[in-house]
């Protein structure tokens, strides 16, 4: 039976922050990335033409030689003809990425990462949350297991509004207290996922991670601790290339680790060696997929990430735009069960989300009405926060 889907999310919806993120920050994405280097002038002409192109022209077909092409193909042709305010919002974001990394020559070995002088500031950024998490790391240490996996759950939460792909939100929460662990969240799932883990330690757990920096920082520090306890296995599934502009690659990862165990801080000093060492002894593993940075959502997810995905006892998903891929960036009302909206994912899964985009599900009615009166913008403005539990397969019987 064909599942009932609302309509997605598209550019064109007047006064949205889909619409938004397309007219005003992707071409700040072109700026910042002109701004950081001193490219060919074929280089620069590609991008100009690119803003151009996103401020009135139709969509160019996908370059040739890029990963995906197919897919991307596929997907180009259901929107052939029209303008990028007129597609649906996670393919018109997604497709930016690729179609600047193919302006600059990136698939052809003639550019690096054009985030990656971003990246690195948003890494150093991290000395001022190094108290925090040494002391967060004492915490933890008093703690029953439960409340430490909420603590450090919440954190890695939170660890999400620094995302260079929204600068208005990350500016806005730069001097956010460092305790944002205590923040209340609009849905708060953490005990159901603590009791999958506690009772399947032989199995992995599997983070598909977001940003680089202070998140995949917090990411690695939940690692360590469910390590610690005694998980066999941690991996986190990262970006095979540059995406959203601070989305976390292998070597974001690699340098949060380093960076970690080069700390002042004996306790940070000592988490970082620990990480190292889980790397090193195959308990914790680093991997990309081309599918995390495709056109696709996760109801499409391939069969090989499929598989490897399933044999976790838990996956931790990170962020608003893996939150966007698990709806299908649909308008569903929010009151609409999770486990209705994502009825096809392989494995049971953790939704870890700073609420940045115009989409939600599994609250009631009295939750709603509380958070519209904190104004229209409390979907998108970064205060907001969730842990959300999706049964496998909707918790449709096996």
């Amino acid at each position: 039976m064909a599942r009932c889907l609302p309509p997605p999310l598209m550019t064109s919806e007047p006064r949205s922050y889909a619409r938004e993120t397309i007219e005003r920050r992707k071409p700040g994405i072109i700026a910042d990335v002109l701004s950081d280097h001193e490219y060919s002038e074929e280089v620069r002409q590609a991008l100009d033409g690119l803003a151009r192109e996103i401020a009135g022209d139709q969509l160019a077909p996908p370059p040739s030689g890029i990963p995906l092409y197919d897919e991307w193909l596929g997907e180009y042709r259901l929107w052939e003809g029209r303008g990028w305010l007129e597609v649906p919002w996670y393919f018109a974001e997604s497709y930016f990425y690729v179609r600047l990394l193919a302006a600059i020559g990136y698939f052809e070995g003639r550019a690096r990462d054009p985030f990656e002088k971003r990246k690195q500031a948003l890494l150093a950024q991290c000395g001022g949350i190094m108290p925090s998490l040494a002391q967060a790391e004492a915490a933890i240490a008093t703690m029953e297991p439960r409340l430490a996996f909420g603590l450090l759950s919440r954190r890695s939460l939170w660890g999400n509004r620094a995302d260079l792909s929204n600068l208005v939100i990350a500016e806005r929460h730069r001097d956010d207290p460092a305790h944002l662990e205590d923040t209340d969240l609009v849905v708060d799932d953490t005990d159901v996922a603590f009791r999958l883990i506690a009772t399947a330690p032989e199995r992995p757990i599997t983070f598909i991670c977001d940003n680089c920096g202070p998140e995949v920082v917090a990411d690695l520090h939940l690692a360590d601790w469910l390590l610690r306890r005694g998980q066999s296995q941690v991996a986190l599934e990262l970006k095979s290339q540059p995406f959203f502009v601070s989305d976390a690659m292998l070597k974001d990862a690699k340098a949060a680790i380093g960076y970690l165990a080069a700390c002042e801080l004996v306790t940070v000093r000592r988490l970082g060696r620990r990480l190292q060492r889980a790397l090193d002894g195959g308990r914790l593993l680093l991997r990309d997929h081309a599918f995390w940075s495709g056109p696709h959502h996760y109801s499409r997810l391939p069969p090989d990430l499929a598989q490897r995905l399933a044999a976790s006892c838990l996956v931790i998903a990170k962020g608003d735009v893996n939150y966007r891929r698990f709806l299908e960036d649909r308008h569903w009302p929010f009151q609409t069960p999770v486990s209705q909206a994502v009825d096809f994912f392989p494995a049971d899964a953790l939704l870890l989300r700073t609420l940045k985009g115009e989409l939600i599900v599994g609250l009631d009615g009295a939750t709603v009405e509380r958070l519209a009166e904190t104004g229209d913008d409390w979907l998108t403005n970064g205060r907001n926060g969730l842990v959300q539990y999706v049964p496998q397969g909707g918790g449709r019987a096996s």
